[in-house]
């Protein structure tokens, strides 16, 4: 299944490079996180009248990370998204790799009750009259975008968090280099 989540690009692998060392970077982290268990169902319930300031959710320590971006009023973004990730000291620099997941297991339920109520529909449609047919393209458009929305909305989510943990990464760096 994972590989399929790759291919239609719900799920990607990252790999950053920073001047840091490790301790430096996971403290800086932890700074910048929320911390709070984000598989947990209710553990965003109330998130958005939180007043902190962090970007993020989530754990950080030394063996890895696992963070999402916060909810917030008026966000466009679902918050699907987790990024998953560990650290690893190179010459003198850190290197971040993980893996971004913008597929949820809710996400079964959803399109799985989503395809049997429209194979319902058009079998309903078939039973009551000819002229019924002349409904059915309609409700496979229907269906197209009632499937194809979450779909584009967790590709879009996925692709802005990974350019927003390149990019606050780097600010962290930059950030606990000047103090």
């Amino acid at each position: 299944m994972e590989e399929f989540l790759r291919k239609i690009k719900l799920i990607d692998s990252f790999s950053i490079s920073l001047n840091t060392n490790k301790n430096d970077f996971v403290f800086a982290l932890r700074k910048n996180i929320d911390e709070d268990d984000i598989d947990s169902i209710f553990s965003s319930a109330f998130e958005i009248f939180s007043s902190s300031k962090n970007i993020f959710k989530g754990k950080a320590n030394h063996s890895g990370f696992k963070i999402r971006k916060r909810k917030r009023f008026f966000d466009r973004q679902f918050g699907f998204a987790k990024a998953t990730g560990t650290y690893r000291e190179k010459d003198d620099k850190l290197l971040v790799s993980g893996q971004i997941k913008s597929w949820n297991n809710f996400m079964y339920f959803f399109f799985g009750f989503v395809i049997l109520i429209y194979i319902v529909i058009i079998f309903s449609f078939n039973s009551l009259d000819e002229g019924s047919f002349i409904a059915i393209p309609f409700i496979i458009i229907h269906a197209a975008f009632m499937l194809g929305i979450p779909y584009f909305a967790m590709r879009s989510g996925l692709k802005k968090l990974k350019r927003d943990l390149e990019r606050e990464f780097h600010f962290i760096v930059s950030k606990n280099n000047h103090l």
